[in-house]
């Protein structure tokens, strides 16, 4: 078992295999900081596919009113830009070694499911509000917590 970079689930059945894994490395003498909170799985795959359908529909939408720039790719980054805003990376550049701070957007990749819900319900809102009525599959996760949240 190797520990991920972004997190590893720890529940009972897996909590001496974890110790194994980490106690050879707690005797060579390194220190680590161990953060523990409630585990929240990353946005769906389902939740993915879906939000990228909705900015084609978005662009063409937007194209056809004479938006000819909003690309599916313009449409994402500026709801990105909208809703989940940026944050601040390190960069460094390989020749001065000099170290400079930049903004990027968020990535979606990085939202747990119910971000990534509360994304998508602002994102079908603005939508609405313009008149592009979205299409959301029955089947998709999406439809489901929303059924969900109204019953």
């Amino acid at each position: 078992m190797t520990l991920p970079v972004d997190g590893i689930k720890l529940h009972r059945g897996n909590f001496a295999a974890i110790g194994q894994q980490i106690q050879p490395l707690l005797d060579a003498g390194q220190c680590f900081r161990l953060q523990v909170k409630p585990w929240r799985e990353k946005r769906s795959l389902s939740q993915n596919a879906l939000s990228h359908m909705w900015y084609t529909e978005i662009s063409e939408y937007l194209i056809a009113r004479g938006k000819t720039f909003a690309t599916p790719e313009w449409v994402k980054d500026a709801m990105k830009h909208t809703y989940l805003g940026y944050e601040s990376k390190d960069r460094v550049d390989v020749v001065s070694g000099e170290v400079t701070t930049v903004q990027s957007l968020r990535h979606t990749s990085e939202l747990e499911t119910g971000e990534m819900y509360i994304f998508l319900c602002k994102v079908e809102a603005w939508a609405m509000n313009i008149g592009c009525h979205l299409t959301i599959p029955q089947s998709c996760e999406y439809q489901q917590l929303r059924d969900k949240q109204e019953a």
